[in-house]
Protein backbone atom coordinates (compact mmCIF):
# COMPACT_ATOMS: atom_id res chain seq x y z
CA UNK A 1 0.00 0.00 0.00
CA UNK A 2 1.11 3.53 -0.70
CA UNK A 3 2.90 5.83 2.60
CA UNK A 4 -0.27 7.74 2.43
CA UNK A 5 -2.60 4.76 3.11
CA UNK A 6 -0.70 3.65 5.79
CA UNK A 7 -0.85 6.93 7.20
CA UNK A 8 -4.49 8.01 7.10
CA UNK A 9 -5.33 4.60 8.23
CA UNK A 10 -2.75 4.38 11.04
CA UNK A 11 -4.20 7.83 12.40
CA UNK A 12 -8.06 6.36 12.37
CA UNK A 13 -6.58 3.24 14.28
CA UNK A 14 -5.27 6.02 17.00
CA UNK A 15 -8.25 7.96 16.96
CA UNK A 16 -10.24 4.91 17.47
CA UNK A 17 -7.92 3.72 20.17
CA UNK A 18 -8.14 6.92 21.76
CA UNK A 19 -12.58 6.77 21.55
CA UNK A 20 -12.33 3.13 23.33
CA UNK A 21 -9.43 2.68 25.73
CA UNK A 22 -9.51 6.94 26.98
CA UNK A 23 -6.80 8.08 26.49
CA UNK A 24 -5.84 11.31 25.60
CA UNK A 25 -3.30 12.69 22.98
CA UNK A 26 -1.79 15.68 21.58
CA UNK A 27 0.61 16.06 18.41
CA UNK A 28 3.29 14.21 19.37
CA UNK A 29 1.43 11.07 19.52
CA UNK A 30 0.13 12.23 16.14
CA UNK A 31 3.48 12.19 14.63
CA UNK A 32 4.61 8.98 16.11
CA UNK A 33 1.42 7.47 15.18
CA UNK A 34 2.57 8.26 11.42
CA UNK A 35 6.02 7.79 11.54
CA UNK A 36 5.27 4.37 13.09
CA UNK A 37 2.94 3.57 10.04
CA UNK A 38 5.23 3.78 7.65
CA UNK A 39 7.94 2.04 9.93
CA UNK A 40 7.43 -1.76 8.76
CA UNK A 41 8.02 -0.51 5.27
CA UNK A 42 11.93 -0.25 5.82
CA UNK A 43 12.81 -2.94 4.42
CA UNK A 44 11.49 -2.57 0.59
CA UNK A 45 13.79 -0.34 -0.45
CA UNK A 46 11.10 0.55 -3.44
CA UNK A 47 9.16 2.50 -1.07
CA UNK A 48 9.49 5.96 -0.11
CA UNK A 49 10.96 5.49 3.64
CA UNK A 50 13.03 2.45 1.92
CA UNK A 51 14.48 5.77 -0.45
CA UNK A 52 15.11 7.52 2.54
CA UNK A 53 17.07 4.87 4.01
CA UNK A 54 18.92 4.03 1.16
CA UNK A 55 21.73 1.18 1.92
CA UNK A 56 19.67 0.39 5.13
CA UNK A 57 16.85 -0.93 3.54
CA UNK A 58 18.54 -2.34 0.78
CA UNK A 59 20.39 -4.60 4.05
CA UNK A 60 17.08 -5.19 6.04
CA UNK A 61 15.62 -6.50 2.50
CA UNK A 62 18.68 -8.73 1.54
CA UNK A 63 18.72 -10.54 5.37
CA UNK A 64 14.88 -10.37 5.57
CA UNK A 65 12.91 -10.54 2.55
CA UNK A 66 9.93 -8.20 2.49
CA UNK A 67 7.08 -8.39 4.35
CA UNK A 68 8.36 -10.40 6.77
CA UNK A 69 10.41 -9.64 10.11
CA UNK A 70 9.43 -6.39 9.79
CA UNK A 71 5.85 -6.91 9.06
CA UNK A 72 5.50 -9.46 12.33
CA UNK A 73 4.31 -9.16 15.93
CA UNK A 74 8.28 -9.53 16.80
CA UNK A 75 9.16 -6.93 15.47
CA UNK A 76 5.82 -4.46 16.72
CA UNK A 77 6.56 -5.75 20.54
CA UNK A 78 10.53 -4.60 19.84
CA UNK A 79 9.77 -1.16 18.17
CA UNK A 80 7.07 -0.81 20.87
CA UNK A 81 9.71 -1.64 23.44
CA UNK A 82 12.61 0.71 22.44
CA UNK A 83 11.04 3.49 20.73
CA UNK A 84 7.99 4.19 22.81
CA UNK A 85 9.76 4.77 25.90
CA UNK A 86 12.33 7.11 24.60
CA UNK A 87 9.49 9.22 22.81
CA UNK A 88 7.69 8.96 26.44
CA UNK A 89 10.93 10.15 27.93
CA UNK A 90 11.53 13.06 25.10
CA UNK A 91 7.73 14.42 25.22
CA UNK A 92 6.91 13.65 29.11
CA UNK A 93 3.05 12.29 27.35
CA UNK A 94 2.89 8.39 27.97
CA UNK A 95 0.20 8.30 24.90
CA UNK A 96 3.55 8.39 22.32
CA UNK A 97 4.20 5.11 23.53
CA UNK A 98 0.70 3.65 22.71
CA UNK A 99 0.55 6.00 19.50
CA UNK A 100 3.71 4.28 18.70
CA UNK A 101 2.14 0.65 19.32
CA UNK A 102 -1.25 1.86 17.72
CA UNK A 103 0.85 3.37 14.24
CA UNK A 104 3.27 0.02 13.75
CA UNK A 105 -0.02 -2.64 13.70
CA UNK A 106 -1.59 -0.54 11.87
CA UNK A 107 0.54 -1.13 9.06
CA UNK A 108 0.72 -4.52 10.03
CA UNK A 109 -2.96 -5.12 9.56
CA UNK A 110 -3.58 -3.19 6.87
CA UNK A 111 -0.93 -5.24 5.02
CA UNK A 112 -2.86 -8.40 6.44
CA UNK A 113 -5.85 -7.20 4.25
CA UNK A 114 -3.79 -7.25 1.21
CA UNK A 115 -3.58 -10.30 -1.37
CA UNK A 116 0.39 -10.82 0.02
CA UNK A 117 -0.28 -10.49 3.32
CA UNK A 118 2.33 -10.53 5.97
CA UNK A 119 4.69 -13.23 8.00
CA UNK A 120 2.95 -12.01 11.06
CA UNK A 121 4.12 -14.79 13.09
CA UNK A 122 8.12 -15.01 11.93
CA UNK A 123 10.48 -16.40 11.90
CA UNK A 124 7.35 -18.98 11.27
CA UNK A 125 6.95 -18.63 7.37
CA UNK A 126 3.35 -18.90 7.42
CA UNK A 127 1.38 -15.99 5.56
CA UNK A 128 -1.58 -14.26 7.69
CA UNK A 129 -4.20 -12.90 5.72
CA UNK A 130 -7.86 -10.77 6.43
CA UNK A 131 -10.38 -11.57 5.29
CA UNK A 132 -9.78 -15.10 4.13
CA UNK A 133 -11.07 -14.81 0.66
CA UNK A 134 -8.94 -13.34 -1.82
CA UNK A 135 -11.78 -11.14 -3.20
CA UNK A 136 -12.58 -9.56 -0.32
CA UNK A 137 -8.90 -8.12 0.13
CA UNK A 138 -6.71 -4.84 -1.43
CA UNK A 139 -5.04 -4.95 -4.27
CA UNK A 140 -2.40 -2.74 -3.56
CA UNK A 141 -2.27 0.50 -6.26
CA UNK A 142 -5.65 -0.38 -7.54
CA UNK A 143 -9.14 0.93 -7.07
CA UNK A 144 -9.90 -1.54 -3.89
CA UNK A 145 -6.56 0.85 -2.25
CA UNK A 146 -8.16 4.06 -3.20
CA UNK A 147 -11.76 2.81 -1.74
CA UNK A 148 -9.71 1.42 1.33
CA UNK A 149 -7.93 4.59 2.09
CA UNK A 150 -11.70 6.68 1.29
CA UNK A 151 -13.12 4.69 4.36
CA UNK A 152 -10.04 4.78 6.44
CA UNK A 153 -10.33 8.64 6.06
CA UNK A 154 -13.82 8.66 6.81
CA UNK A 155 -13.42 6.87 9.84
CA UNK A 156 -10.90 9.28 10.94
CA UNK A 157 -12.83 12.43 10.86
CA UNK A 158 -15.87 10.44 12.60
CA UNK A 159 -13.24 9.21 15.32
CA UNK A 160 -11.38 12.09 15.62
CA UNK A 161 -13.96 14.06 17.78
CA UNK A 162 -15.13 11.17 19.66
CA UNK A 163 -11.21 10.71 20.86
CA UNK A 164 -11.14 14.45 21.96
CA UNK A 165 -14.47 13.92 24.25
CA UNK A 166 -14.76 10.59 24.99
CA UNK A 167 -17.90 8.57 24.23
CA UNK A 168 -19.81 9.49 27.34
CA UNK A 169 -19.20 13.01 26.42
CA UNK A 170 -20.55 12.67 22.93
CA UNK A 171 -23.73 10.91 24.47
CA UNK A 172 -24.30 14.09 27.07
CA UNK A 173 -23.60 16.62 24.16
CA UNK A 174 -26.16 15.06 22.05
CA UNK A 175 -28.61 15.25 24.86
CA UNK A 176 -28.23 18.56 24.89
CA UNK A 177 -28.17 21.17 28.27
CA UNK A 178 -30.72 23.76 30.06
CA UNK A 179 -28.91 27.13 30.03
CA UNK A 180 -30.00 29.17 32.86
CA UNK A 181 -28.89 33.01 33.61
CA UNK A 182 -28.73 33.98 36.76
CA UNK A 183 -26.76 36.13 40.03
CA UNK A 184 -24.20 34.76 42.28
CA UNK A 185 -25.69 35.55 45.19
CA UNK A 186 -23.07 33.36 47.84
CA UNK A 187 -19.79 31.33 47.41
CA UNK A 188 -20.30 28.56 50.16
CA UNK A 189 -17.41 26.33 49.38
CA UNK A 190 -14.70 26.20 46.71
CA UNK A 191 -16.63 24.31 44.16
CA UNK A 192 -20.76 25.45 45.74
CA UNK A 193 -22.28 28.56 44.97
CA UNK A 194 -25.83 30.11 45.38
CA UNK A 195 -26.98 31.84 42.05
CA UNK A 196 -30.38 33.87 41.57
CA UNK A 197 -32.32 32.73 38.98
CA UNK A 198 -35.85 33.38 37.67
CA UNK A 199 -36.80 35.06 40.80
CA UNK A 200 -35.21 32.29 43.53
CA UNK A 201 -31.98 31.12 44.97
CA UNK A 202 -30.57 28.35 43.91
CA UNK A 203 -27.95 26.02 45.35
CA UNK A 204 -25.32 24.57 42.55
CA UNK A 205 -22.90 22.43 42.96
CA UNK A 206 -19.93 22.93 40.42
CA UNK A 207 -19.39 19.54 38.09
CA UNK A 208 -16.84 18.02 37.62
CA UNK A 209 -14.37 19.51 40.17
CA UNK A 210 -14.01 18.93 43.86
CA UNK A 211 -12.45 21.33 45.87
CA UNK A 212 -10.69 20.53 49.38
CA UNK A 213 -13.47 20.79 51.89
CA UNK A 214 -13.92 24.13 54.34
CA UNK A 215 -17.94 23.57 55.34
CA UNK A 216 -18.39 20.00 55.79
CA UNK A 217 -19.47 18.76 59.20
CA UNK A 218 -17.40 17.55 61.61
CA UNK A 219 -14.34 17.95 59.20
CA UNK A 220 -11.22 19.54 59.36
CA UNK A 221 -10.61 22.04 56.39
CA UNK A 222 -8.69 20.56 53.46
CA UNK A 223 -5.20 21.45 52.52
CA UNK A 224 -5.66 24.18 49.90
CA UNK A 225 -9.25 24.92 50.97
CA UNK A 226 -9.57 28.08 51.80
CA UNK A 227 -7.51 29.59 48.80
CA UNK A 228 -10.19 27.23 46.57
CA UNK A 229 -13.34 29.19 48.30
CA UNK A 230 -10.97 32.71 48.07
CA UNK A 231 -10.30 32.70 44.49
CA UNK A 232 -13.75 31.47 43.73
CA UNK A 233 -15.00 34.11 46.04
CA UNK A 234 -13.26 37.17 44.16
CA UNK A 235 -13.92 35.57 40.78
CA UNK A 236 -17.47 35.08 40.93
CA UNK A 237 -18.92 36.87 43.75
CA UNK A 238 -16.33 39.88 45.12
CA UNK A 239 -18.62 43.16 45.34
CA UNK A 240 -17.99 46.29 43.73
CA UNK A 241 -18.64 50.09 44.64
CA UNK A 242 -18.82 52.99 42.69
CA UNK A 243 -17.30 56.35 43.65
CA UNK A 244 -19.24 57.01 46.36
CA UNK A 245 -19.22 53.90 48.27
CA UNK A 246 -22.42 52.48 47.12
CA UNK A 247 -22.88 49.00 46.05
CA UNK A 248 -23.12 48.41 42.42
CA UNK A 249 -22.76 44.72 41.93
CA UNK A 250 -22.87 42.04 44.89
CA UNK A 251 -22.77 39.35 42.71
CA UNK A 252 -21.38 37.85 38.87
CA UNK A 253 -23.48 37.16 36.04
CA UNK A 254 -23.19 33.62 35.02
CA UNK A 255 -24.95 31.15 32.37
CA UNK A 256 -25.55 27.99 34.08
CA UNK A 257 -25.02 25.03 31.46
CA UNK A 258 -27.05 22.12 33.14
CA UNK A 259 -27.34 18.25 31.59
CA UNK A 260 -30.47 16.90 30.17
CA UNK A 261 -28.95 13.68 31.05
CA UNK A 262 -28.30 11.86 34.43
CA UNK A 263 -29.29 14.00 37.57
CA UNK A 264 -29.65 17.98 37.79
CA UNK A 265 -29.38 17.40 41.76
CA UNK A 266 -26.76 15.85 44.21
CA UNK A 267 -27.91 14.14 47.41
CA UNK A 268 -28.18 17.53 48.87
CA UNK A 269 -30.73 19.01 46.97
CA UNK A 270 -28.25 21.32 44.93
CA UNK A 271 -28.62 21.57 41.03
CA UNK A 272 -25.21 20.32 39.10
CA UNK A 273 -23.90 22.40 36.60
CA UNK A 274 -21.02 24.25 34.57
CA UNK A 275 -20.70 27.53 35.13
CA UNK A 276 -19.86 29.84 32.62
CA UNK A 277 -18.39 33.32 33.16
CA UNK A 278 -17.99 36.49 30.90
CA UNK A 279 -14.36 37.07 30.93
CA UNK A 280 -13.78 39.75 28.50
CA UNK A 281 -16.95 41.41 28.59
CA UNK A 282 -18.02 40.66 25.48
CA UNK A 283 -21.70 39.17 26.25
CA UNK A 284 -20.56 35.91 24.81
CA UNK A 285 -19.94 33.88 28.62
CA UNK A 286 -17.20 31.73 27.04
CA UNK A 287 -15.23 30.92 29.79
CA UNK A 288 -15.61 27.70 32.08
CA UNK A 289 -15.05 28.17 35.55
CA UNK A 290 -15.10 24.89 36.41
CA UNK A 291 -12.08 24.08 34.30
CA UNK A 292 -10.61 27.38 35.68
CA UNK A 293 -10.87 25.85 38.90
CA UNK A 294 -8.45 22.48 37.68
CA UNK A 295 -6.30 24.54 35.54
CA UNK A 296 -5.26 26.77 38.51
CA UNK A 297 -4.90 24.08 40.83
CA UNK A 298 -7.45 24.60 43.12
CA UNK A 299 -9.30 21.39 42.30
CA UNK A 300 -9.11 18.02 41.27
CA UNK A 301 -11.27 16.25 39.03
CA UNK A 302 -14.33 13.54 39.87
CA UNK A 303 -14.45 10.24 38.08
CA UNK A 304 -17.98 9.75 36.94
CA UNK A 305 -18.87 10.58 33.35
CA UNK A 306 -19.81 14.27 32.54
CA UNK A 307 -19.54 16.23 29.28
CA UNK A 308 -16.51 17.90 29.68
CA UNK A 309 -14.87 14.71 31.62
CA UNK A 310 -11.56 14.20 29.07
CA UNK A 311 -11.07 18.21 28.98
CA UNK A 312 -10.72 18.52 32.75
CA UNK A 313 -8.90 15.32 33.02
CA UNK A 314 -6.23 16.88 30.51
CA UNK A 315 -6.38 20.50 32.66
CA UNK A 316 -5.85 18.14 35.54
CA UNK A 317 -2.54 16.52 34.39
CA UNK A 318 -1.22 19.42 33.33
CA UNK A 319 -1.57 21.50 36.52
CA UNK A 320 -0.23 18.47 38.32
CA UNK A 321 2.70 18.57 35.94
CA UNK A 322 3.23 22.17 36.96
CA UNK A 323 2.15 21.54 40.52
CA UNK A 324 0.07 24.27 40.18
CA UNK A 325 -1.78 24.83 43.62
CA UNK A 326 -3.25 22.22 45.97
CA UNK A 327 -0.50 19.89 43.94
CA UNK A 328 2.57 21.65 45.27
CA UNK A 329 1.08 22.96 48.25
CA UNK A 330 -0.55 19.65 50.06
CA UNK A 331 2.40 17.08 50.52
CA UNK A 332 -0.31 14.23 51.29
CA UNK A 333 -2.50 14.77 47.65
CA UNK A 334 -3.00 11.91 45.85
CA UNK A 335 -1.22 11.84 42.69
CA UNK A 336 -1.48 9.84 39.42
Amino acid sequence: MKVATHIVFGECCLFAASAVFDFHYETPSVLAAALCSVLPDADYPKSWLGHQLGSVSEDLHRLFGHRSFMHSLLALALVTATLGPLLWWLTGQSATMIAVGVGYGSHLFADMMTLGGVQLFWPSRAIAVFPGRDEYRVVSGGNSERVFVALALIFALLFYPVSRVGFDGLVYRLGGADTLYGTVTKVTDGDTIEVETQGRTTPVRLIGVDTPETVAPDEPIGCYGREAYSYTKRILYERQTDEEGRVVREGRLVRLEIPRIGDSEDAYGRTLAYVWIDADGDGEYEHLFNEDLIEQGYARTTTFAHTYRREFERAREEAEERGAGLWSACPEVETT
